[in-house]
């Protein structure tokens, strides 16, 4: 290899690593951003729903349709300092493997880099089979622990007038990406809770199959 060969080789060399660092640097800023855009939210939800729990009864009520279910009114929107809203469909905790996040409202590519998110199904603490998906992060964040939950394994919702259920997990198995099967609405009176995160294989998903502890 001739000298200037050696000097061009040296200069892609440092070019492919400059990008990278700054590849680097720029997911991790916006992996912060996106953590500091959770908390906001997560703080102001919970301030949210502190205050709504001081509201008459008369109140809740006339926010509900003639079904018992959530209006879109009851689903709280908040904003970060971008001036982003959001809308949130509730709060979501697994003692056993530390998550708790709001819940955001629309499945999202930019939403789930923030908390987990609705899928489908009815407003959460209703009737039906609510979906909630997360991603699976190498830093245990969102629903990367969502493996380690067990049969008997405790999952709390609140929902936007602060009515908390506990749900049982009930069943935990993978299906490939494809399959939808485990987010069929549930027509039944019975409350069920799906969650949903992505494999190592990343063209599976992990599934978490609950029903609410009064239901079972």
């Amino acid at each position: 290899m001739s000298r200037r060969e050696r000097k061009l080789a040296l200069a892609v060399l440092v070019f492919i690593m400059s990008c990278s660092i700054f590849l680097i640097i720029k997911i991790k800023i916006s992996d912060n951003q996106n953590k500091e855009i959770n908390n906001e939210i997560y703080e102001e939800y919970k301030d949210f729903v502190a205050d709504d729990e001081q509201e008459e009864i008369e109140d809740v009520d006339e926010d509900t349709d003639e079904n018992g279910s959530e209006s879109d009114s009851d689903v709280f929107v908040t904003v970060d300092a971008q001036g982003k809203k959001y809308r949130i469909a509730g709060e979501i905790n697994i003692p056993k493997i530390a998550v708790n996040y709001p819940v955001i409202y629309e499945t999202t590519d930019a939403n789930l880099k923030i908390a987990p998110t609705k899928l489908s199904g009815p407003n959460i603490n209703e009737p039906g089979n609510v979906c909630i998906v997360g991603h699976n992060y190498k830093s245990k964040e969102f629903f990367s622990r969502l493996s380690e939950l067990t049969e008997g394994d405790k999952v709390n919702l609140t929902n936007n007038n602060g009515k908390k259920v506990t749900y049982i997990v009930c069943k935990k198995y993978e299906v490939p990406e494809t399959d939808l099967s485990p987010i069929e609405p549930n027509y039944s009176d019975e409350m069920e809770l799906t969650l949903i995160t992505c494999t190592k294989r990343k063209s599976d998903r992990l599934v978490v199959k609950c029903k609410a502890e009064d239901d079972i």
